[in-house]
C-alpha cells in the first residue's frame, strides 16, 4: 500500500511540474516560445534597424519574434511585437526606457 502511495505521489509531482509556453504579458494571442511567432522574413518592418532588439513593454526579443508596429521616440525608431505594447509604450515612454537601460 506505502508503495501505491509513493508511486502516485511522485506521478502527482512530475505532473505539476510541466513546463507551460512563457506567455506574453498582453494581451492577444501569441507566447514568446511559440514557433508561429518567429519574424516573418516578408515582412517589411523586420528588416528595418532599431534603437533596440528588444520591445521595452513587454521584453520580447523583436530580433527574434519579429515587429508588428512601431515608434519614432525622440528621434529613435522602437519595434514593437503588436499594437497593445506600443500603445503601452506611448503611456510613459521615458520610465519604460529608464527601467530598462540600466
Amino acid at each position: 500500500m506505502r508503495k501505491i502511495i509513493l508511486i502516485a505521489g511522485v506521478a502527482f509531482v512530475f505532473s505539476c511540474n510541466k513546463k507551460d509556453a512563457k506567455k506574453h504579458p498582453h494581451d492577444h494571442p501569441h507566447t514568446m516560445d511559440s514557433e508561429a511567432t518567429y519574424k516573418d522574413p516578408n515582412n517589411p518592418l523586420n528588416k528595418l534597424t532599431y534603437a533596440s532588439n528588444m520591445d521595452f513593454a513587454c521584453n520580447m526579443d523583436v530580433s527574434k519574434y519579429g515587429v508588428s508596429d512601431t515608434l519614432t521616440y525622440k528621434g529613435k525608431l522602437y519595434g514593437f511585437c503588436s499594437t497593445v505594447c506600443k500603445n503601452d509604450f506611448m503611456k510613459k515612454p521615458d520610465e519604460f526606457l529608464e527601467k530598462n537601460q540600466k
